[in-house]
C-alpha cells in the first residue's frame, strides 16, 4: 500500500489543504532553491570549479586524441581521468547537497504537522 494516500486519508481536510500547498518542488526549482541557502557561495564555487574542470576534461581528451608519443598519452590521459574524477565529485557533492534540502524541508514540515497537532490537542 502506498505510504503517501495512507497519510493523506489519515488528515483532516484542513491539514490536507495545507499539505497540499506545499508541494514539492522540480528538480530545476531545487537547484533554484539551493542558491538560497547559506551555503550558496560553496554551491557557487563548486559549480565553477566543476566547470573549469569540464573544459581540462574536453582540453586534455582532445589532447589526448592527438597525442602520438605513448609518454604524451599517458599525461595527457591522466590529466583527463584527475579532471573527469574532480566533476563526478562535485557533482556527487552537489546532488547530496539537494538531498540535504530536501530532508530539511520534509523534517520542517514535521515539525509544522506536530506544532498543528499540538495547538489542536490544547485547545481542546
Amino acid at each position: 500500500m502506498d505510504i503517501d494516500k495512507e497519510i493523506r486519508e489519515a488528515l483532516d481536510a484542513e491539514d490536507r489543504e495545507w499539505f497540499d500547498k506545499l508541494g514539492e518542488p522540480s528538480l530545476p526549482m531545487q537547484v533554484i532553491e539551493s542558491f538560497k541557502t547559506q551555503s550558496k557561495w560553496i554551491i557557487l564555487w563548486a559549480i565553477s570549479g566543476g566547470l573549469v574542470m569540464m573544459a581540462v576534461c574536453v582540453f586534455s581528451g582532445i589532447k589526448l586524441y592527438h597525442a602520438q608519443e605513448p609518454r604524451e598519452l599517458v599525461h595527457w590521459a591522466a590529466v583527463f581521468f584527475a579532471a573527469f574524477l574532480m566533476v563526478m565529485a562535485m557533482k556527487i557533492w552537489y546532488w547530496m547537497e539537494l538531498q540535504r534540502n530536501v530532508l530539511t524541508r520534509e523534517l520542517k514540515r514535521l515539525e509544522m504537522q506536530v506544532t498543528r497537532l499540538s495547538q489542536k490537542c490544547s485547545g481542546e
